[in-house]
């Protein structure tokens, strides 16, 4: 249900040739290949066909790249060491600096800086914008953010109302306020459906338990010392917190995704997730539904998320004609009015969350504030070397089965996700 790393899609673009070998390039008479991921491929379609009618002069064909993760950064890898990095390609944030130092991506700040054909890095939402900059060079940015995913509180009020419950999710809430009225919810219906998806899902909800253990005062990861507090007191609260909602005001922890209740078809009263999700959503789920901010911890917003972006190819031979796409594709009336109309897209711009066309689109849900308050509070997580990256994730899921399953004490269990996270840190 929740968008895992925002990584769900993954894009890349290809020149096809043409270009001067200075790595310039032109722009008009330009030839570029998209290349996208299998459920993308519609959708870019519609871009390329704008960009082409407007700019009749340049061309891009649409295509495929593997639908998984490992697959994608591998293909990237293989055709950077023959010598055929894409012109434009999909980055995505826990990719973003794997990519960097492998020297696939280009550094984007000076043209962002310079505000060159309209574009500048002034303009992104600042978090969103720093998941491209690469831990070994934060002064860089490789990468541009399509759409600022955050968490949010989606709750079914036709759930709400068969248990007897009218006290729906406010912005003030806290999470014990979360807890009390889905504890409510799971009494008044009698557990015929549930009351609350898992907030950690199968232990790999890292946009829940990152905010979460930020707003405890604990991290996942501190980039200034390196090393991850995840075993530490103030994040152990915050798993016993968030660990306290299986078989209580959620159902029991399940190993298997495929198990837990799903928001979209009626299943549960309120669950996480981001507005990436709401046209499948419309289309499964029926009745009166909407979406509110994420509960508070101690005055603090409890709002995660992440991003995929749009970067250069750091070897491209036309980052004229690569950049000028990127120009159109950012703009309010160009490639981003068009994202806007899927509804998956939350622009990752104040401007575009403030007067986007994206919120003018029927409800449900009919609270769009909710994710445009959820942007600007989202807390993401800093970017990771590759390896740490991995070895965060199986090292909490890990954790979480061995106190849900094997009934292990949440401290020991962090305690040793944090070493295990730490020697990958070290390792690298």
């Amino acid at each position: 249900m929740l968008l895992a790393g925002a990584g769900a899609a993954l894009l890349t673009l290809t020149a096809a040739c043409g270009g001067s070998s200075g790595g310039g390039g032109s722009v008009e008479g330009s030839k570029i290949v998209l290349s996208v991921q299998n459920a993308l491929v519609p959708q870019f379609k519609k871009y390329a066909a704008a960009y082409e009618k407007e700019f009749p002069k340049r061309k891009i064909s649409v295509q495929s790249l593997p639908d998984d993760s490992t697959q994608y950064v591998q293909q990237l890898v293989t055709q950077r060491l023959g010598g055929k990095v894409p012109d434009v390609l999909m980055n995505v944030d826990y990719a973003a600096n794997q990519l960097a130092n492998g020297n696939i991506t280009m550094d984007l700040g000076p043209w962002l800086k310079e505000g060159k054909g309209g574009l500048k890095g002034e303009d992104f939402l600042p978090q969103f914008l720093g998941q491209y900059r690469p831990v070994e060079d934060p002064d860089e940015i490789t990468g541009l953010p399509v759409s600022a995913d955050s968490t949010t509180l989606f709750y079914n009020k036709d759930l709400f109302q068969k248990a007897g419950v009218t006290e729906y999710p406010k912005p003030d809430w806290t999470w014990d306020d979360l807890y009390r009225v889905a504890n409510k919810i799971k009494k008044g219906s009698g557990d015929k459906f549930a009351a609350l998806a898992p907030p950690l899902g199968i232990g790999d909800q890292n946009s829940v338990y990152n905010p979460v253990i930020n707003a405890y005062g604990g991290s996942v990861y501190d980039p200034k010392t390196k090393k991850s507090g995840i075993g530490q007191p103030k994040a152990i609260e915050a798993w016993k917190m968030l660990l306290g909602a299986y078989g209580t005001s959620a159902p029991k922890y399940a190993a298997d995704q495929g198990s837990l209740p799903k928001f979209e078809n009626g299943q549960t009263a309120m669950a996480f997730s981001v507005r990436a999700v709401v046209p499948a959503m419309k289309q499964s789920l029926k009745g009166d539904w909407d979406t509110q901010t994420m509960p508070k911890i101690n005055g603090k917003s409890t709002v995660g998320g992440g991003s995929y972006g749009l970067s250069i190819g750091k070897t491209s031979k036309n980052k004229e004609g690569a950049w000028a796409f990127l120009a159109w594709f950012y703009k309010n009336d160009g490639g981003m009015k068009l994202a806007q109309a899927t509804g998956q897209v939350v622009p990752p711009t104040q401007q575009g969350l403030d007067h986007g066309t994206w919120r003018a689109l029927p409800a449900p849900p009919k609270n769009e504030d909710a994710f445009a308050t959820a942007a600007k509070d989202a807390y993401l997580l800093p970017a990771l070397p590759a390896k740490a990256q991995k070895a965060l994730s199986d090292s909490v899921k890990k954790a979480v089965q061995q106190v849900e399953i094997e009934h292990r004490s949440v401290t020991s269990a962090f305690q040793d996700a944090e070493k295990t996270v730490n020697q990958a840190l070290q390792s690298r």
